[in-house]
């Protein structure tokens, strides 16, 4: 089951949703303030690699590079995914 975040309009309040199923409705208002007003917001996800470091596996490998003056971007490669 997807779990989203939504942020109110009104008192920045963010609050998760889970949803069972596309055809179920879902109420939303802010268990908060009771806005209705609700916008998804991008969540952060966190990824660890399984086995132990005597696994001679490869961990994840990163690759930064400047995209603008003064910022920067990252591509993450998981082992065992291919394209």
């Amino acid at each position: 089951m997807p779990i989203y975040e939504f942020r109110c309009v009104q008192c920045d309040h963010i609050q998760e949703v889970i949803v069972s199923s596309s055809s179920a409705p879902v109420e939303m208002k802010c268990e908060k303030c009771q806005g209705e007003e609700l916008e998804r917001v991008l969540s952060r996800v966190s990824y660890m690699m399984g086995g132990s470091s005597s696994s001679g596996g490869d961990g994840p490998k990163v690759t930064t590079k400047s995209c603008s003056p003064g910022s920067s971007c990252a591509t993450i490669e998981l082992p065992g995914h291919t394209r």
